[in-house]
């Protein structure tokens, strides 16, 4: 046996034996995981059921028990941690935009497996560890899985952990990867929907609502205006605008607050369409002469924002017309581009472009940092703090009455919460809360890989003994149906009452079932509609996920 042979060179339980059965099941998972066939792979889920192999050759009792215990949970913690990183600093936007009629269509799906799952054991005479573990896998959620053994075991009932819920986990977590997909493709089939059109729809719908910046050459006209400063000007423009360059006595100069206006002068203005129009119309007409055209020392540049000490502020404290004779126009943010108005706040990684004399650049350039390296520093420090914190919020009991234990986020929503918040707040003190995305990813990857690894070696020999006999497919049927029945029930009603165009409600199912299938969606359209719908209901979905699964094992469990 394999397993024997390993045994001649490590010593059973060892840390080098357990360490290396972990590594060759991650290399081997994430092999055939990349295998692909009809566009669809297993991805990382492949680690998980190649755990449930290599625990079947190994036998029993080979590996540590406490550094198993250490992965699964380390790598849970970091997974989740690493995902509100990511989604923390768009939440609150697309909360806004899109949040209140996707949450709440999200979290019916997620009440629905619930139910259904209570229903299986209450009616169907499934285990509770077993529904549980049905629920967790159904959904492919991982951390609602953790968080039920961390119930089961603040009751002390953790005998059907390995042998009933991390098995119907296992049995239950195929179909729910491929039921997400197959769900996505009925929706298309009855709607009629072509993914590509349906995407250009919404680009053209996007362009028409958000407003882009145009720039517009404004010559003064209004006598009320002569003698007046730059200043009072922009406290009379409309939101959103901003005076870059302004023609003055014949010569182009930076626009600085104190200057004096006369009539003749000719403003050079960013800002949306409308906005400009409205500021058109109090200072005078719209000139001819572009002054970008018109030669002078005057330039612009796109600045990364990466110095502590500005970050928080606002443009306007940041006063660097006054202090540098420079002034800042627009800011791009996450693929987005703003007006730089006077109470934008800048975060780490903004590009901020600049008007100004070379010299005068150069100096502000060096007030906001401008270091790419910056973004690569991986903060190891604030990564650290911010895991603690989501440790100890995880574990804080409360009490709820006729509960036979206290209820916890867990360490799921704990890290996931704090990480949402910190990433949103950018930096507190002198701890900046930013991740490069290559290192979030990795660290996501690297959490799930854990985990998944951690779930199928624990879980081997209860899977084997249940997955090819009657229990095992009656496990992996009513999976089906947690998966399932309330994704098309809850889609239908989005696409067809709701008017939720299919993309959006793709990444709604995504998001709700916290799915590894939103890459499916990606093989249809390059829109990022489904990418932002899978973030604003993700975290919602993950926390109602976590905290279901402990509620079903304190209240049902007698």
């Amino acid at each position: 046996m394999f397993g024997d042979v390993l045994l001649t060179m490590f010593p059973k339980e060892s840390v080098a034996l357990t360490v290396l059965i972990v590594s060759l099941v991650a290399a081997s998972g994430l092999a055939i995981g990349s295998w692909r066939f009809r566009g669809f792979s297993l991805g990382i889920p492949g680690v998980m059921f190649t755990g449930l192999i290599a625990a079947k050759l190994l036998g029993e009792d080979k590996l540590n028990a406490n550094v198993m215990a250490f992965i699964r949970d380390f790598g849970l913690i970091i997974f989740v941690y690493a995902v509100g990183v990511q989604v923390g600093p768009g939440f609150v936007a697309s909360l806004r935009k899109h949040g209140v009629p996707l949450n709440i269509m999200a979290g019916v799906i997620v009440l629905l497996g619930a139910l259904l799952s209570v229903g299986c054991w209450k009616f169907l005479n499934v285990p509770l560890h077993a529904a549980v573990g049905l629920f967790a896998g159904a959904t492919t959620n991982a951390p609602a899985l953790g968080s039920a053994g961390e119930a089961f075991k603040s009751v002390n009932h953790t005998d059907g952990i390995a042998t009933l819920t991390g098995p119907a986990f296992a049995i239950a977590y195929p179909f729910g990867l491929v039921g997400v997909i197959l769900g996505m493709v009925i929706l298309r089939v009855l709607f009629r929907i072509n993914p590509q059109k349906e995407a250009e729809l919404l680009d053209a719908r996007d362009k028409a609502n958000k407003p882009e910046l145009h720039t517009l050459n404004i010559e003064l006209k209004n006598p009320n205006l002569v003698g007046q400063t730059l200043q009072r000007i922009e406290e009379l423009q409309g939101e959103g605008v901003v005076i870059s360059r302004v023609l003055h006595k014949n010569a182009v100069m930076v626009a600085k607050p104190d200057i004096t206006l006369d009539l003749g002068d000719v403003l050079l203005a960013v800002g949306p369409r409308q906005e400009l129009s409205d500021l058109r119309l109090i200072v005078g007409d719209e000139s001819k002469l572009d002054l970008r055209a018109v030669p002078s020392s005057i330039t612009t540049r796109q600045i990364l924002v990466t110095k502590r000490a500005v970050l928080g502020n606002t443009v306007d404290e940041l006063n660097l017309p006054r202090r540098f004779g420079v002034t800042v126009t627009r800011i791009s943010r996450a693929g987005m581009e703003f007006t730089a108005v006077g109470d934008l706040r800048l975060q780490f990684g903004d590009h901020a472009r600049l008007v100004g004399e070379p010299q005068t650049i150069e100096a502000a350039a060096r007030e906001l940092g401008n270091s790419p390296r910056e973004l690569n520093v991986a903060r190891l420090l604030p990564m650290f703090i911010g895991l603690a914190l989501g440790v100890v919020l995880g574990s804080i009991p409360v009490f709820l009455p006729g509960l036979p234990a206290p209820v916890k986020l867990g360490l799921a929503s704990g890290p996931l919460i704090v990480a949402i918040i910190l990433s949103r707040l950018g930096r507190v003190g002198p701890l900046i809360w930013y991740m490069p995305l290559g290192a979030s990813a990795m660290l996501r990857e690297l959490g799930i890989v854990l985990f998944l690894i951690a779930v199928g070696l624990l879980s081997g020999k209860g899977f084997f003994d249940n997955v090819f006999g009657r229990t095992g497919l009656h496990w992996l049927l009513l999976g089906a149906a947690i998966t399932l029945i309330p994704l098309l029930l809850v889609g239908l009603i989005a696409m067809k009452f709701f008017k939720i165009d299919y993309l959006h409600a793709c990444g709604l199912l995504a998001g709700s079932m916290t799915s590894p299938s939103l890459a499916y969606v990606h093989t249809m359209t390059t829109s990022e509609a489904p990418a932002v719908a899978f973030a604003t209901v993700y975290p919602l979905t993950m926390i109602l996920r976590v905290l279901l699964a402990q509620l079903i094992v304190l209240v049902f469990l007698h």
